[in-house]
């Protein structure tokens, strides 16, 4: 019996392991996704690119919402909310972008910086040899 036992522990926590490391290399591709379709929203808002602008949005958008997903799964709440700040900010550089409007777009566009950053800063870890997730 205490073998049997053993054995259902063994495999729950390797389960629970293989789960969270498949989780985290998901969030990290995601993160990756992030930094280079945000300097694309950047450049085609610069260049008046509108229709380019509100697929960058649309995009980060998505992005973001996979991201409070992920931070759910942890009950992370100030995360959580840093990545619905997000999607509401890019829903609203679409929206601006859309009727044509890139300074209201630029304006929507600068406000997600920070949102980044405090997220960054408090559930992520350098050590050196890459970041780790806080969560």
């Amino acid at each position: 019996m205490n073998r049997q036992i053993a054995l259902v522990i063994i495999i729950i926590t390797g389960t629970v392991g293989a789960m969270t490391a498949f989780a985290q290399r998901n969030y990290t591709q995601v993160m990756k996704e992030i930094a280079p379709t945000f300097q694309s929203l950047k450049k085609n808002l610069d260049s008046n690119s509108a229709e380019a602008a509100v697929q960058d949005a649309d995009k980060l958008q998505g992005l973001f919402k996979e991201t409070e997903s992920f931070w759910a799964k942890f009950n992370t709440k100030d995360a959580m909310d840093y990545a619905k700040r997000a999607q509401k900010a890019f829903g609203e550089v679409s929206a601006k972008a859309k009727a044509n409007d890139m300074k209201a777009a630029q304006t929507a566009y600068g406000t997600v910086g920070s949102v980044c950053g405090d997220c960054h800063f408090s559930h992520r870890e350098d050590t050196g040899k890459g970041f780790v997730i806080k969560p």
